[in-house]
């Protein structure tokens, strides 16, 4: 983009406003993620159905959006099975599950986990002041 006016006195947008560069692939941001393969983080909202995940997945973190639970009530829907490594920790907005193998009951629905390093709360869930 070259806005520089050749008189006295304009303006050159390039140095008010300069263009960001795009995000590439090994610099992060959004572009980052749909360019490699598998999905690091899941995202999860009410109404998505039961779902499985194997370690063989790829992902890692397991997001919770909209749920209209806190860490504490998600933790408390966590089964742990009978053949899993760990136990989940409730940490500093997360819950570590490395090494677990579970399933967490959202109502009607389920998640089946193995292979997830973490869950997190995000949506409107992550912010109870905000509700409407």
């Amino acid at each position: 983009m070259n806005d520089t006016a050749p008189g006295y006195g304009d303006w050159d947008l390039d140095f008010i406003v300069p263009e960001v560069p795009a995000q590439g692939r090994w610099r992060g941001g959004p572009l980052n993620h749909r360019l490699r393969e598998g999905n690091e983080t899941l995202i999860w909202h009410p109404g998505d159905g039961s779902r499985v995940i194997s370690a063989q997945d790829g992902v890692h973190t397991l997001q919770l959006d909209d749920a209209d639970r806190t860490l504490e009530q998600v933790m408390a829907a966590i089964r742990v099975e009978s053949n899993s490594a760990g136990k989940p920790r409730l940490l500093l907005g997360e819950i570590g599950v490395a090494g677990v193998r579970g399933t967490i009951a959202m109502g009607a629905e389920q998640i089946r986990f193995a292979g997830l390093r973490r869950i997190v709360i995000g949506g409107y869930s992550a912010y109870p002041a905000r509700k409407a």
